[in-house]
């Protein structure tokens, strides 16, 4: 088998799929399950001083021509519902149990990411995202 892994700053992956912070990374079984699917890191869903008010619906399915296939999602949920001491005693160390290196989203301003960012580092995740689109 061809050897896809890649070197992400110093992380080794074993392949260049990840992924992304958001829904599909919203806690530590589901960021297990994208490990069990193949994919060769793990980003979790970005944290915050505070959990968002995630208001609900907020994914809607879209959909191309008459035949009905789908072509995407479109998200409009807000950064993890859980708690940041939730995702530092249970989540990322449930992430951490798959052996892919796991990359920490954080935001929003800069004095939530001086105040986050230590503990995330603490919790064992290889590297931070910092997520600023909310500034």
């Amino acid at each position: 088998m061809a050897d896809i892994s890649v070197d992400l700053m110093g992380l080794r992956l074993r392949n260049p799929v990840l992924t992304a912070a958001g829904p599909t990374s919203r806690d530590g079984m589901t960021l297990l399950n994208a490990a069990a699917g193949g994919a060769g890191g793990l980003v979790a869903k970005t944290v915050s001083v505070s959990p968002a008010e995630v208001p609900r619906p907020n994914i809607i399915a879209l959909e191309q021509g008459r035949i009905g296939s789908r072509r995407g999602l479109l998200n409009a949920e807000l950064w993890s519902e859980l708690p940041l001491e939730t995702w530092l005693e249970r989540e990322y160390p449930i992430a951490l149990s798959s052996g892919l290196p796991l990359i920490a989203s954080v935001g929003y301003t800069p004095d939530d990411v001086r105040l986050i960012a230590p503990k995330l580092e603490k919790a064992g995740v290889k590297a931070i995202e910092f997520s600023t689109h909310y500034m």
